[in-house]
């Protein structure tokens, strides 16, 4: 018997922890010297539509690395911008992540529990999320909600080093 067969939520799978990193290719040195571990190559992804606070703004770019182990994996992100992803939050870990099955239904429960997210990634206006994140709490982390849809595409990545 599963947990949602007893009525309670499937547990979350948590698969990454995201840090921000002032400069990509020394962070990748560090943490492949200091940990022994190899990382993918970096891979520069175009968020369409990225939602702060309840407003959209505009198309969103970063740069990342993902670390070549078994989950949870290391996510490196080239600061960027002015969102969350910028130089005040760098050599932090941002977010946990978590694989979510339906995040339209992620955020209607965050909304219920007076917790809206911080951030949401959309591919369009009306689209579901492809990822939630969450307001820091008291420790300063927060919470990636990220689409499961995803799941295949970023395994491969860390499997493989190079982007599906």
């Amino acid at each position: 018997m599963t947990l949602s067969d007893a009525g309670l939520p499937t547990p979350l799978v948590f698969f990454r922890v995201g840090i921000v990193v002032p400069d990509l290719d020394v962070a990748i040195a560090r943490f492949a010297d200091g940990l022994g571990m190899a990382f993918t190559d970096p891979v520069t992804q175009r968020i369409p539509l990225m939602e702060v606070d309840g407003r959209a703004t505009r198309s969103f770019e970063l740069t990342t690395a993902m670390s070549r182990t078994e989950p949870p994996y290391y996510e490196l992100i080239q600061a960027t911008g002015d969102s969350i992803f910028a130089n005040p939050a760098t050599s932090r870990v941002l977010y946990y992540g978590c694989w979510e099955q339906d995040t339209q239904r992620r955020l209607t429960r965050l909304a219920s529990r007076g917790a809206p997210p911080e951030v949401i990634w959309r591919s369009a206006p009306e689209a579901a999320p492809t990822a939630i994140f969450t307001r820091p709490d008291r420790t300063g982390g927060r919470i990636g909600y990220l689409s499961a849809q995803t799941r295949p595409a970023i395994e491969e990545w860390a499997r493989t080093g190079k982007s599906p």
